[in-house]
């Protein structure tokens, strides 16, 4: 069930990523709200789940762009790794790596699009692009994960609190 819940999550991003991009422009940018959700998914349930929703949302996002096909599953491969920061709790809120996840899951994804597509044989202007659209791009998408986040969070279940005793309240 969790996954029929991802899928139609990273299908309805990926159709508002689509449908709003040419409507919605910030710093230059469009939020990419496909990467947004993956990356918000992954830092809240982990990555043994984002192991299965990043190429989901990946091949969905292939179906809707003229890239080769496989660069977005590519490009937002980085977030699993990223979702190690849910386990390493460097701070006490959930909230602050999953922005800083966005952020820089947002540049992992224009560097290895970039590269796909250098690899392809177009021609990439790598300093434009990594001005122009990558930086720009983890600002926006971090903002925009203020709007994201709190659904994800809302479908994600709770950890349980088990008493042992007057006073202590454990979870597992």
């Amino acid at each position: 069930m969790k996954y029929l819940v991802a899928l139609a999550g990273a299908f309805f991003a990926v159709v508002l990523t689509v449908s709003l991009s040419p409507y919605v422009r910030i710093l230059g940018v469009a939020p990419d709200l496909a990467l947004i959700f993956v990356a918000c998914w992954a830092l809240v349930r982990g990555r043994s789940e984002a192991m299965v929703v990043v190429p989901m949302a990946g091949m969905l996002r292939d179906l809707t762009t003229s890239d080769p096909v496989g660069t977005s599953v590519l490009a937002l491969s980085p977030i699993v790794l990223l979702a190690a920061l849910r386990d390493l709790r460097p701070v006490e809120s959930e909230f602050v790596p999953a922005l800083v996840a966005v952020g820089v899951a947002s540049l992992a994804y224009v560097m290895v699009s970039m590269t796909v597509l250098t690899t392809v044989g177009d021609d990439v202007p790598w300093t434009t692009g990594l001005l122009r659209v990558a930086l720009p791009s983890m600002v926006v998408n971090a903002l925009f994960a203020v709007i994201v986040y709190p659904p994800v969070r809302l479908l994600s279940p709770r950890p349980r609190t088990e008493h042992f005793g007057v006073g202590s309240a454990v979870q597992l």
